[in-house]
């Protein structure tokens, strides 16, 4: 048999090499290739099971110990007590102050909201409720109208002339705050053209919670009430621009 010379322009091929053949042996094996040695970059390997199984336990058992504890994060456990930003810290506490007679007119104010429905906001009354305008019960004594905004007032009563009858509930009650009282009282005394003009104190009041704890419990009568027309407190009043904590009614004395 003779042997066909090889071309010397294509040094590394036969005539009894099939190319296409060649090329597509070539590539199956490239993929089998592939499938079965891939090549991984370093770091993009698979995370072992026991490794994730590890983090989830550490996991588990810190979140469990930050539940259980009440105190861990508390602001008072890490925060020094009377701790304040450094734009509020200051030598000097400062206190909530006024002249009496504008405290009193703006206590006594807020509580009178609640009766205004009744006798109005000018406090003249209606055709079923007596005014506080030039009420005697108003004008001659602190107890007489502060007993009846206590205790509420029942059956038939003359104001200012007229007669009125029917059932004022109370209004306030026993464990209203003696600033309170002296508030209402004095802004009932000197407002709906009412001059009064008597600046009475906190301290004062408790003759009012002695009188009314002595009495027996229900709604206050016109008769009753007439009788605390006479009653006068005892004590010092303030003297007009006496300057007081608003909270405490506390004097404050000047600097």
């Amino acid at each position: 048999m003779s042997v066909q010379p090889i071309d010397p322009k294509k040094p590394d091929l036969e005539e009894s090499v099939n190319v296409a053949e060649q090329h597509a042996a070539v590539k199956n094996a490239s993929s089998a290739a592939a499938r079965e040695q891939q090549l991984r970059e370093n770091g993009l390997e698979p995370v072992s099971i026991w490794i994730f199984i590890a983090v989830s336990l550490v996991a588990i058992v810190a979140g469990s110990v930050l539940f259980s504890s009440n105190n861990l994060f508390g602001y008072d456990k890490f925060v020094k007590s009377g701790y304040v930003q450094d734009d509020e810290v200051s030598s000097e506490v400062l206190v909530p102050k006024g002249d009496v007679e504008s405290v009193y007119m703006v206590k006594g104010a807020g509580i009178y909201k609640q009766c205004m429905g009744c006798h109005q906001p000018d406090g003249k009354g209606n055709a079923s409720y007596p005014p506080l305008a030039g009420s005697e019960y108003v004008i001659d004594s602190p107890v007489s109208v502060l007993m009846a905004v206590i205790n509420g007032v029942d059956g038939p009563i003359t104001v200012a002339g007229k007669n009125y009858s029917g059932q004022m509930a109370k209004q306030i009650n026993k464990s209203t705050s003696n600033l309170e009282l002296a508030s209402l009282a004095y802004f009932l005394q000197n407002s709906f053209g009412n001059k009064v003009g008597k600046i009475y104190t906190p301290d004062q009041m408790e003759q009012i919670k002695i009188l009314n704890k002595d009495r027996s419990e229900g709604y206050c009568t016109a008769a009753e009430l007439d009788k605390y027309r006479d009653v006068q407190l005892e004590g010092d009043l303030f003297e007009p621009g006496t300057i007081i904590n608003k909270k405490t009614g506390e004097v404050i004395a000047p600097e």
